[in-house]
């Protein structure tokens, strides 16, 4: 039986290539994803009395992304209007990405637009996403036509000369936190200026929590922006009573828990940022870099920074990114980024240049990366970036570049 996805792909084909092209010309801004549910076992029937937002958001979870796009269609046509329905349109326009219908994702995305007053948080979302793919599309479809149009300085000033960058998160299109492992400090960068940001003692991780908190990880422990309150992170594993003292990735998942990636641990710890808990999550290795998407899957980098793992919340694995990218051999991956598309930057330190990939589903179900665009890093010039070692993306899918030399920060766009 065809299924409703197929059915409403149909008929707006020709509706959706016409309007995602005309909003590619006219767009210039991303669309924030609101977070997946639960996972059911495959097949399984819905409860009685789930919403199919509900169900669509345990399809998701449970990757049967073709059963979770009809969920969403089916809501859209019975409950058009209806707060499901806005949220609704914002999972879709997600979901359409791993399906592979870009130009249908940006349709979705200026529909939902169209739906809402000016004023509406979801309507900037919207705005949002639509960048990132309409670069994707771009990119994709126009030969020769650069992935990023600009390369340029970004105005901090502010920052002092920066030794060792680790960490650039996001807050607002043009507000993020810089982390100096090198220098020992950490700042909020915002659109012309920056100011320091009091640390603990020799910084060297740092995530944002979902309400915003900034929590920063240093020689004397966890210490959480505004609050400003010290904590150890602590649990058993080998056996013993332990603490976290060297982590060295930070990443909080919706729930207001948080992954930690310590020297020490060979895997992921998960750690209650009320108490400071921690215990065993996911795969086990050794891990550089762990970041959390905007579905809730979670990206971790190796020790060697040659391959990126991607598993969901149930810890199994989605995809694998590396060690070859087509006939390309990735050398020494130092920082990874996420857009909210499911795009993912790597920092290739040793090649000096920045690997762009999306996942998207092939034609037995399974999810797998798609190589989008490799971009260079000048090496020579007052723009050179010779020494490059965080990266980090905006809400619209701007790239900045950070590291130790003359141009500190850069920006792609």
């Amino acid at each position: 039986m065809t299924s409703l996805w197929s059915n409403s792909f149909g008929r707006r084909k020709g509706l959706a290539g016409l309007a995602a092209m005309a909003f590619l010309l006219a767009s210039s801004e991303v669309c924030a994803q609101p977070p997946s549910g639960g996972s059911v076992p495959a097949g399984a029937p819905a409860m009685p009395g789930e919403s199919l937002l509900v169900q669509a958001a345990k399809a998701e979870a449970d990757l049967r992304i073709d059963a979770a796009i009809d969920r969403l269609y089916e809501l859209l046509i019975e409950h058009p209007g209806t707060a499901d329905a806005l949220t609704a349109r914002l999972r879709l326009a997600r979901l359409l990405t791993v399906a592979g219908s870009i130009p249908q994702a940006i349709l979705e995305c200026q529909l939902l637009r169209d739906e809402l007053p000016t004023d509406h948080p979801l309507r900037a979302d919207a705005l949002a996403l639509s960048t990132v793919l309409a670069r994707r599309l771009r990119g994709s479809q126009s030969a020769g036509v650069p992935y990023f149009a600009v390369f340029e300085p970004v105005p901090a000033r502010g920052v002092q000369a920066m030794d060792e960058p680790r960490a650039l998160l996001f807050e607002g299109e043009t507000q993020f936190v810089l982390l100096d492992e090198g220098a020992g400090r950490v700042y909020r960068v915002g659109a012309e200026s920056a100011s320091a940001v009091a640390s603990p003692p020799e910084p060297t991780a740092a995530a944002l929590m979902p309400d915003g908190t900034l929590v920063m990880a240093g020689k004397t422990g966890l210490v959480t922006v505004p609050a400003s309150r010290t904590m150890q992170l602590s649990g058993s594993w080998g056996g013993k009573a332990r603490q976290a003292k060297k982590v060295r990735s930070m990443a909080a998942l919706s729930d207001g828990s948080l992954l930690v990636v310590d020297r020490d641990y060979d895997g992921v710890l998960r750690c209650q940022l009320s108490s400071g808990a921690c215990a065993a999550w996911g795969p086990i290795g050794k891990y550089r870099v762990v970041r959390v998407g905007p579905t809730g899957w979670v990206y971790l980098l190796d020790e060697r920074g040659t391959g990126v793992r991607v598993v969901d919340a149930s810890q199994r694995q989605i995809a694998l990114v590396g060690p070859m990218a087509g006939a390309t051999k990735l050398e020494k991956i130092g920082d990874i980024a996420l857009d909210g598309a499911h795009g993912l930057c790597l920092l290739d330190t040793d090649l000096k240049r920045i690997l762009v990939f999306h996942l998207k589903t092939a034609a037995d179900g399974r999810i797998g990366p798609v190589l989008t665009a490799t971009v260079a890093l000048p090496q020579e010039g007052e723009r050179a970036m010779k020494n490059p070692s965080a990266i980090g993306v905006s809400p619209s899918g701007s790239l900045y570049v950070a590291g130790k030399s003359s141009a500190r920060m850069m920006r792609y766009r």
